[in-house]
């Protein structure tokens, strides 16, 4: 059912430091085109940002995501306008309340802006009170953080280069909340799942939350085969669930299921960050492997079996072959048990 509610020999790079990092106007954008109606466009040669997505509509273009600072969405607005040769923007979608993904909205306050309907708590906690001044102190601590770090690599080393794009970014986020800044809040949210009719297409928006965050969406656009997954795992992780997140999990996994198995063909898997990649066949496999965990622990503790049998019954490297060759491991621990933890912990406590 649709519901809607709405960082010595470090002298001379510190000289150099000034004239190397770029000002705003010059941080390079780029752009790719997964079809005719569908343009995505981000910011960075080596740095890695949110990269907006546009669709062009029968009935006005659809904006998923803004960026860190409004100076660098107002940019890419008129890339969008140019390219698509149209300025009539109708909705703005949210994928989750992370400041990367909503301190651009005010560039687009003609539209109505969307999302799920925790996104309000979580801008609120970014925005509004102390929240705003602490985001300013923790990009500005960034940017010491970057300038000190230069002083100690090679010049024109890849790295030296990260760090000059990330600095020109964080400094232009900065000065943006200090100035002007108006948080743009979404007008229309909904619970688990939205359909919006564009004319030629449909946008079915589903809640996907407890892996990120609990504000979660993906936006399954069919007739362009576009599935837009904001932060999900890429490419080369394995999915990891959250155990602190409160979403209901069976919910994710039933709107997975729905567009996995619908009868549209999925062309194009979106990740919302730049040099983050996420193909078709992992949105599918990453899929498999969770539902198979889900319901295969759900039957195991019906049958009065422990933990530790679902960890030994369940193996990445003879269940889930296909993801061998991805990170598993990180300094939080193994990701695979961390799944198998808590999926187990919801079922034992009669979660969803």
């Amino acid at each position: 059912m649709h519901s809607i509610i709405k960082i010595a020999a470090s002298i001379v790079l510190i000289a150099v430091l000034p004239i190397i990092v770029q000002a705003e106007s010059d941080l390079p954008l780029h752009q790719k085109k997964p079809s005719e109606k569908v343009l995505i466009v981000w910011t960075g040669d080596h740095m890695q940002t949110v990269s907006v997505v546009a669709i062009a509509t029968k009935k006005g273009i659809v904006v998923i995501d803004t960026s860190l600072s409004r100076s660098n969405d107002a940019r890419i607005k008129r890339v969008i306008e140019k390219e698509l040769g149209r300025s009539d923007f109708k909705y703005l979608i949210n994928t989750h309340y992370h400041s990367d993904h909503t301190s651009g909205n005010q560039i687009y306050s003609d539209a109505t802006i969307i999302g799920h309907k925790n996104l309000l708590e979580g801008m609120n906690q970014a925005f509004a009170g102390n929240g705003l001044s602490n985001l300013v102190d923790k990009y500005e601590a960034r940017v010491k953080s970057f300038e000190e770090a230069l002083t100690h690599v090679e010049p024109q080393s890849d790295q030296y280069k990260y760090g000059c794009e990330r600095i020109a970014y964080l400094k232009m986020a900065v000065e943006d909340y200090k100035s002007g800044f108006i948080p743009a809040y979404p007008s229309v949210l909904f619970e688990k799942n939205l359909t919006i009719d564009m004319g030629d297409m449909t946008l079915q928006l589903y809640s996907f939350g407890g892996m990120h965050t609990d504000s979660d969406i993906v936006i399954f656009v069919p007739e362009e085969g576009l599935v837009a997954v904001g932060d999900m795992a890429p490419d080369r992780m394995l999915p990891s669930i959250r155990k602190e997140l409160t979403s209901e999990f069976s919910v994710t996994l039933e709107h997975w299921g729905r567009i996995v198995e619908s009868k549209w063909d999925i062309k194009h898997t979106h990740m919302a960050h730049s040099e983050m990649h996420h193909s078709v066949e992992t949105f599918k496999e990453q899929y498999r492997y969770l539902h198979t965990l889900w319901h295969g622990l759900s039957e195991m503790h019906q049958q009065g079996l422990k933990i530790v049998d679902a960890k030994k019954k369940y193996t990445i490297e003879d269940d889930f072959p296909y993801f061998n060759d991805k990170m598993i491991e990180t300094s939080s621990g193994n990701i695979h048990e961390n799944n198998i933890e808590a999926i187990w912990e919801r079922i034992a406590n009669n979660k969803k």
